[in-house]
């Protein structure tokens, strides 16, 4: 390629796509920190007309990744996508597509409950049920933080915990 920003922008958001997926945003952030901005517009658009940058590609899958059992609740996943550049309406439909096919057809809810029970399990190294008050309760701040609802952590540990 040759020297001209445009192509040296061009050689860099390949690269950087070599590397790992990224969204749109992603690119023009890297891009422009390397002082090729200028030109950060029209590589993305060339990109995506190569199909080598997806949006929404790339929000399924990290929406899946994220949402895996053991990892993050629907709440803390959709954060982790606008964080990476991915719209807030699109994140939500992402995160809630995972949520869908990770329960085969079972209530949002229900699997979201089913989530956090099994990092909550993963967490405690121990039957829920063994726990103690003061442990039900780390693991259930542990939960929220993570970004499952009030309602997904009272289901996993059968405690009351007020998401408000």
């Amino acid at each position: 390629m040759g020297d001209s920003p445009l192509e040296k922008a061009k050689a860099k958001a390949l690269r950087l796509l070599a590397e790992r997926p990224r969204t749109a945003a992603q690119v023009r952030e890297r891009l422009s920190r390397d002082g090729l901005g200028e030109a950060a517009d029209e590589v993305v658009a060339w990109l995506a007309r190569l199909g080598y940058l997806d949006d929404a590609a790339y929000a399924r899958a990290r929406a899946r990744s994220l949402t895996a059992p053991g990892r993050l609740g629907p709440r803390l996943a959709e954060r982790r996508l606008v964080a990476e550049g991915i719209r807030p309406d699109d994140a939500r439909e992402a995160v809630g597509r995972a949520i869908s096919e990770a329960g085969e057809g079972a209530p949002p809810e229900a699997v979201e409950a089913a989530l956090a029970r099994a990092l909550a399990e993963r967490r405690a190294r121990a039957p829920l049920a063994s726990l103690d008050d003061r442990a039900r309760a780390r693991l259930a701040r542990f939960l929220l933080g993570r970004g499952f609802s009030g309602h997904a952590v009272a289901s996993a540990l059968g405690v009351y915990v007020d998401s408000g």
